[in-house]
C-alpha cells in the first residue's frame, strides 16, 4: 500500500497546483469534464474510500448495451493491432485519455483508480488473471508508442492485472473507436488560434465482457475501484452460471 499511496498522492498534489490560484469564476466546472480550462478543484469519489455499502456481487445484473467497437491500434512496443484483439478472453475496463491531461478528475482519476485495483487485486491472482485494463489514448500526435511505453514504466511492478498501453498511427485510424463508443473529444485552442496539446472530453470508462459486450459505463462520478471488482465479480459469476 505505501508505493500505492505514493502515487496517488504525487498525482493529487501535482495536478492540483493548477488550480491553487484561480478565482471563484475560473474555478467553474463539471466534474464530469476534463480539460485543462476547466479544472476540477473537488476530488472525484474515486480518489478516496467508498462511501456507501455496495450490493452483493452476482446480486444484480449488467446488461448489455451493445458491441465494443474496433479499430487498429498500436501498443506501446508499436505493435500493430486490432483493439478486438484485446476482447475476449478476459473481461476488460477500457479508458480513452491523453498523457499531458491535467484534469485532477480527468484521465488522472482513472490512472490513479488503476493502480488501485491492481494493488487491491494482486493477493486475487485468480480474478486477476481474467481481467485486463487498457489506457488507449486519444492524441496519436503525441501520444507516440515510446510515449505511452514511459507513461505505463512501473505499472507491472505493482502486479496485479495485466495493463495494455495503447495508441494510434492517426487521428483517421482513431476516429471509428472513438465513434464507435461515443467518446467525443474537443481539442483545445491557444488565444491566437492554434491548437494546443489539452482536449475536453467526458470522462468514460468501459467495462467489455469477454464476448467483447459493453456492460457497463463508469464516469467521473461512479468510478472508483472498489465498484468496479464488485462488477468484475458479477461479471465473473455471471459466466460461470451460464
Amino acid at each position: 500500500m505505501k508505493n500505492l499511496s505514493l502515487v496517488c498522492f504525487s498525482l493529487l498534489f501535482m495536478l492540483s497546483l493548477y488550480g491553487c490560484d484561480r478565482t471563484d469564476n475560473e474555478a467553474e466546472h463539471t466534474a464530469e469534464v476534463a480539460s485543462f480550462e476547466d479544472q476540477a478543484l473537488l476530488h472525484a469519489p474515486g480518489w478516496g474510500d467508498m462511501q456507501f455499502e455496495l450490493p452483493e456481487p452476482g446480486s444484480y445484473k449488467l446488461p448489455p448495451f451493445g458491441k465494443a467497437a474496433d479499430g487498429n491500434v498500436l501498443t506501446d512496443e508499436g505493435e500493430a493491432k486490432r483493439l478486438s484483439d484485446f476482447y475476449g478472453d478476459k473481461v476488460v475496463l477500457l479508458s480513452f485519455m491523453f498523457t499531458q491531461c491535467s484534469d485532477l478528475n480527468g484521465c488522472p482519476l482513472v490512472t490513479a483508480v488503476y493502480y488501485k485495483l491492481k494493488e487491491a487485486l494482486k493477493s486475487d491472482p485468480e480474478l486477476s488473471d481474467q481481467i485486463r485494463l487498457v489506457s488507449l489514448s486519444f492524441d496519436p500526435k503525441y501520444d507516440t508508442p515510446e510515449v505511452m511505453k514511459f507513461y505505463g514504466q512501473g505499472s507491472k511492478d505493482f502486479g496485479g492485472p495485466e495493463w495494455q498501453f495503447l495508441t494510434t498511427a492517426s487521428r483517421e485510424e482513431l476516429d471509428p473507436i472513438t465513434q464507435g463508443f461515443g467518446q467525443y473529444i474537443n481539442q483545445e485552442y491557444d488565444e491566437d488560434g492554434n491548437p494546443t496539446y489539452s482536449y475536453a472530453h467526458v470522462l468514460r470508462v468501459f467495462l467489455i465482457d469477454k464476448n467483447g459486450l459493453k456492460r457497463t459505463q463508469y464516469s467521473a462520478t461512479f468510478l472508483h475501484d472498489q465498484s468496479i471488482i464488485a462488477d468484475l465479480k458479477t461479471l465473473l459469476l455471471e459466466e460461470k452460471d451460464s
